[in-house]
């Protein structure tokens, strides 16, 4: 393969990542985007998700500052918050708060539109970048023998100007979850991946509002997940740029919040405890409501496909897209770019390329287990999802409603806890010896003392 030039399809975060990442590779890197691009934060058409609250866990900003040095002091500089997850957060779960204590476990609070914008600054200042906006990808060029890509047909959005070629060594998917590869490469005679779907029928609803320090004075931020069976209904209230509070109410099952006055306000009481509600009722709202449906956790198994064309790779949401509620996205996104930075260093020292794809594709699958599993595993608790569900899975959230509970006592318990959520950490690391002879007696310690009169 020459490394002479890289297309990706898709300037949102993924498509930003994988630009960086091939910039230090190709001598020339052109980004498509459907949309006008904005010149600063502010919300696209192409990331309809993009208005709603959005967690970038450590490994992701990690990720995101080995690529973009400096970004951290930039977002902060912006307005970005840093919380500490153990001692910033009232986190309200089986009938009480998570234990309060100082974890050194962060993460930056902030817009999607303040990152994605920040991000995009970076990259569009790229030497070898060229970015086309209003850009449709029409369907991939190939070999005659249909073996290799070399390119895309595009469609400049400007009135008038007809299809062209754009000639390419290497086209990267970074469209999201409505990639149309799986359609592309059956046009060329391949197969389409094999999905695996969750149904979760997750709806969000959010407002932004003025943060008011009076009306939650000991914490920065509130997270109030559902506790299934019966729990459908949680929310979260976090800090972003410009002193607001951005505040999502997230439903499952078409259980969703309104998006009216009144309705919304009722909606955040109805959750497990009233921060929420009791915050935004005395404070002053500065947004309209926005919505937003996810029916489905998506995982396509590219890895999984016996053959593969060369010159082509698929990245982000449009491999993998996980239920929002959880804040796994953006760094899966960001793992998966990673994961191609690593596979192109490898190719690069043994000067050979013609094993790329199927070792991105393994890559990427590996990267992206954990985060799918923690997902997977949460939403598996409610009774009505639908989709196979893996050996174990019930065993699992059994010993996990226990471990969550002891949260609310064991400082150390909570903090093994939260290295998982933040992809620091393998889930792994849950099931240590250590870890369940903690959960087993925080459990018999507490049954004991509910006895005792």
């Amino acid at each position: 393969m020459n490394l002479d030039h890289a297309v990706v399809i898709g300037a949102s975060i993924s498509g930003l990542l994988t630009a960086r990442v091939l910039s230090d590779y190709f001598r020339q890197v052109t980004l498509l985007d459907r949309d006008s691009l904005p010149t600063s934060a502010a919300h696209r058409q192409g990331v309809p998700q993009g208005c709603h609250l959005h967690v970038l866990q450590a490994k992701g900003e990690q990720i995101l500052s080995q690529f973009f040095p400096g970004l951290e002091i930039e977002l902060l500089q912006a307005g970005a918050t840093r919380l500490d997850l153990g001692s910033d957060l009232f986190w309200y779960q089986y009938g009480g708060y998570r234990v309060r204590f100082n974890s050194g476990i962060t993460a930056l609070c902030l817009s999607r539109p303040l990152l994605e914008a920040s991000v995009r600054r970076r990259v569009l200042t790229l030497q070898n970048l060229t970015c086309l906006e209003r850009c449709a990808v029409q369907g991939l060029v190939a070999h005659e023998d249909r073996s290799r890509v070399t390119g895309v047909r595009i469609q400049q959005r400007s009135e008038g100007l007809p299809e062209e070629t754009l000639a390419a060594d290497l086209v990267v998917d970074a469209s999201g979850r409505g990639s149309r590869t799986p359609t592309w490469l059956e046009a060329l005679g391949y197969s389409r991946p094999q999905e695996t779907v969750i149904k979760v029928g997750v709806g969000y609803t959010t407002r932004i509002y003025q943060q008011k320090a009076q009306a939650l004075s000991q914490a920065k931020a509130v997270f109030i997940p559902p506790v299934p069976p019966q729990g459908k209904r949680g929310g979260g209230l976090f800090p972003i740029e410009g002193d607001r509070w951005i505040v999502t109410l997230v439903g499952w099952f078409g259980d969703h919040a309104p998006t009216e006055e009144q309705g919304f306000l009722n909606y955040a009481r109805s959750l497990a405890c009233q921060d929420i509600y009791k915050a935004i009722s005395q404070t002053e709202p500065l947004s309209a409501f926005t919505t937003h449906r996810f029916p489905s956790n998506l995982r396509r198994h590219y890895e999984q496909l016996q053959r593969f064309p060369a010159g082509y790779l698929v990245i982000g949401d449009a491999i993998c897209s996980f239920n929002p509620a959880y804040g796994q996205g953006m760094s899966a996104s960001a793992l998966t770019a990673a994961a191609l930075d690593r596979c192109l260093q490898a190719a690069s020292r043994r000067n050979t390329w013609h094993r790329l794809a199927q070792d991105y594709f393994q890559s990427a699958a590996e990267a992206i287990s954990n985060p799918w599993r923690v997902t997977v595993g949460e939403d598996f608790r409610f009774p009505e999802v639908e989709g196979a569900k893996p050996i174990g899975t019930d065993w699992i959230n059994g010993y996990m409603a226990n471990l969550q509970k002891t949260t609310l006592r064991d400082p150390e318990i909570s903090r093994t806890l939260l290295q998982v959520m933040t992809l620091t950490h393998s889930p792994k690391i849950l099931f240590s010896p250590k870890v369940i002879l903690r959960v087993i007696k925080d459990h018999w310690e507490f049954r004991y003392a509910e006895r005792t009169p």
